[in-house]
């Protein structure tokens, strides 16, 4: 396994995570914290598992984009250097 496709999996996962968390915080904790607001808490943090969600995919529509070129570039000049051999 490519430890870039892991580094995608991993941000999903985090992504997902705060997402979920968030939404528990925001819909089911019915606890009140003194000087903290749980609720919005549970807001920010599933935009924050949006965003990052979002983020993520961008990087690895990047990273699959580059990772094409650099594959073919390199299977060019090993097949160059297996010609003049």
């Amino acid at each position: 396994m490519n430890c870039r496709v892991g580094g995608v999996l991993m941000g999903f996962g985090a992504s997902l995570a705060f997402v979920v968390v968030g939404a528990v915080l925001a819909f089911a904790v019915k606890w009140e914290a003194p000087g903290f607001d749980l609720q919005a808490i549970g807001w920010i943090m599933m935009c924050v598992g949006v965003i990052s969600g979002v983020v993520t995919t961008l990087l690895a529509r990047r990273r699959r984009s580059t990772d094409q070129v650099v594959e073919d570039d390199l299977v060019n000049t090993v097949d160059m250097r297996d010609e003049t051999l």
